[in-house]
């Protein structure tokens, strides 16, 4: 399905080709037997009344008129099973893959996407893609094939009448053709305003506590309602480029009807009153199929401009490969930068970075906000890449590690604690199943805040409701999620800094104990923290401050 990083939708039709050669045949096979009804009735418009077998011959009409209708109606059915179960296996299996995309994405892909348009591209956009082939695509050809059929069935009954009754339909299409064009354009400007109304409604949401504090509501709702003002008028001129054409078709249409009743009535008088009913019947017909196509071409457009957005999701190609590389089981050993460089873009970030951690110190990383700590930690998790420099642990080259290797033996505790909308359970382990129940509350009770889960009424099955629990004891939850994940290198990122007094004792001592079987690392301000290190690596806008060796002291 993807080719060198890519998205081609050739290989997805390739895949389902036999699937869609019977769908194409049952769309066949419906347009055939659905222009075949009119054609029946024609012929009995035809019959010399006068025949002494005329009950006979009827009934005969009669039957086959009811057998073509049964069998359509079949038909009909088989292929809206077929064609459903195909565009769901096909919308799944591209679903699939933009999630998994998604999932490999190194952190400064995502970047380059905030969270609405990632939302939109997973939901909203494969939406469309759905539209687009079970609805515009599957009408376009349907319609399509039922236009043609009539066109043969008109020309077959007779010539002339069918040159009439086509010049109509051309007008047709070039008149919805013209205005189709333009809905197309006004429909990409509806677009643009709608991501630019999902980026507000997301800055919203997510600052919505700034908000409040400081009464930024009237603010809000005044730049919202300009977009929305913005949009209603597209809309509305969007409604009435829709509506024209309609009224023009039906003008078209009256003419043609004119023009076939002056042939028949003063140039060719011997045309067979079936004949006619079949001409005006079939050039009547074609409205209802012409003007659904070009509907679906005006949705087309929106439903390619989905397929473009999750194309260029797709077609990312800095994304991270976590089995590629050295595969390490046990990563022990110090860990040591060597004159480290990494950056942003054209940013340098971390400058001439080099340090030494020894196994089984407990390390700080201290230094004012925005001076790189995090950075480092991120660039030793491959979370980040570096440009220039070397990273060992033990003797092996963390550029030649790979991925899953490296963070199968790190353990990692942000500054705000990643919780799910979970069971308590589910959010410790995060799929681990070797990991016990019976382990999960000794490790509550030995770091001491059994007391935080006691209160849950369902115990580790309570489904975790963030506003149920305060920062501090979800940085709890995260807390003992690293401790249960042994690892042989542990980073927290200000683990304390939302606690209490009494659990920031409870956990240093916890740290403490961590400390004496693997590597610590610690981003902190706190003097506590600092003070029962072994080493303190101080930093200043991406450099190496000082570096304080306490074991030495």
């Amino acid at each position: 399905m993807r080719e060198s990083g890519g998205f081609d939708m050739k290989e997805i039709w390739k895949k389902y080709r036999k699937s869609i050669f019977v769908v194409s045949c049952l769309l066949i096979l419906c347009n055939v037997f659905s222009t075949l009804h009119p054609y029946v009735l024609k012929r009995a418009l035809d019959i010399d009344f006068a025949r002494n077998d005329i009950e006979v011959i009827l009934l005969k009409f009669i039957v086959i008129y009811i057998a073509i209708h049964v069998i359509l109606r079949l038909l009909k059915n088989t292929r809206e099973i077929v064609i459903n179960k195909v565009i769901c296996n096909m919308i799944k299996e591209i679903r699939k893959t933009v999630f998994d995309k998604v999932l490999q994405f190194k952190m400064l892909t995502f970047q380059k996407y905030n969270s609405s348009e990632i939302y939109t591209r997973l939901t909203n956009d494969i939406d469309q893609l759905f539209d687009l082939f079970f609805g515009t695509v599957y009408a376009i050809v349907n319609n399509g094939l039922y236009i043609l059929f009539m066109l043969l069935m008109m020309f077959i009954v007779n010539i002339n009448l069918a040159l009439i009754g086509i010049t109509v339909i051309i007008l047709s299409l070039a008149v919805s053709g013209l205005f189709t064009k333009k809905l197309g354009k006004i429909n990409d400007t509806i677009l643009q305003m709608r991501d630019k109304e999902n980026r507000e409604f997301s800055e919203m949401y997510h600052k919505n506590k700034l908000t409040y504090l400081f009464k930024l509501q009237q603010q809000n709702v005044e730049k919202v309602n300009d977009l929305f003002d913005e949009e209603l008028k597209k809309r509305k001129k969007y409604i009435f480029v829709d509506h024209f054409p309609s009224w023009l078709m039906n003008v078209l249409q009256a003419v043609g009807v004119y023009a076939i009743l002056y042939y028949v009535l003063h140039i060719n008088v011997s045309i067979s009153m079936g004949s006619i009913y079949l001409v005006l019947f079939y050039m009547k017909e074609c409205k209802s199929p012409l003007q659904e196509m070009f509907d679906r071409l005006e949705e087309i457009q929106t439903c390619l401009n989905s397929y473009k957005r999750i194309k260029i999701l797709l077609n990312e190609t800095d994304c991270e490969n976590i089995e590629e590389g050295e595969t390490v089981k046990e990563l022990k050993g110090d860990i040591e930068f060597q004159n480290v460089y990494m950056k942003y873009e054209k940013e340098i970030v971390l400058k001439n970075i080099s340090f030494r951690i020894r196994q089984g110190n407990k390390v700080t990383i201290a230094g004012r906000t925005g001076t790189g700590k995090t950075t480092l930690m991120n660039v030793l998790m491959k979370l980040y890449d570096f440009q220039s420099g070397k990273i060992l642990i033990g003797n092996h080259d963390l550029s030649k590690i790979s991925i899953q290797s490296l963070r199968n033996n790190i353990s990692y505790i942000s500054q705000n604690p990643y919780i799910f909308a979970d069971t308590l359970r589910n959010n410790i382990i995060l799929g681990n199943t070797q990991i016990a129940d019976l382990q999960i509350m000794e490790t509550i009770q030995e770091i001491g805040v059994e007391g935080i889960f006691e209160k849950l009424p369902d115990g580790l099955d309570t489904k975790i409701n963030l506003s149920q629990l305060s920062y501090g004891e979800l940085q709890v939850i995260a807390f003992v999620r690293a401790v249960l994940h042994q690892a042989n290198i542990y980073i927290f990122d200000e683990p304390t800094s939302n606690l209490d007094l009494k659990t920031e004792n409870m956990l240093q001592t916890m740290i403490n104990k961590i400390s004496q079987k693997s590597t610590v690392i610690i981003i902190a301000h706190r003097k506590s923290t600092i003070a029962s290190s072994d080493k303190v690596i101080y930093l200043r806008n991406g450099e190496i401050d000082k570096i304080v060796n306490k074991e030495l002291v």
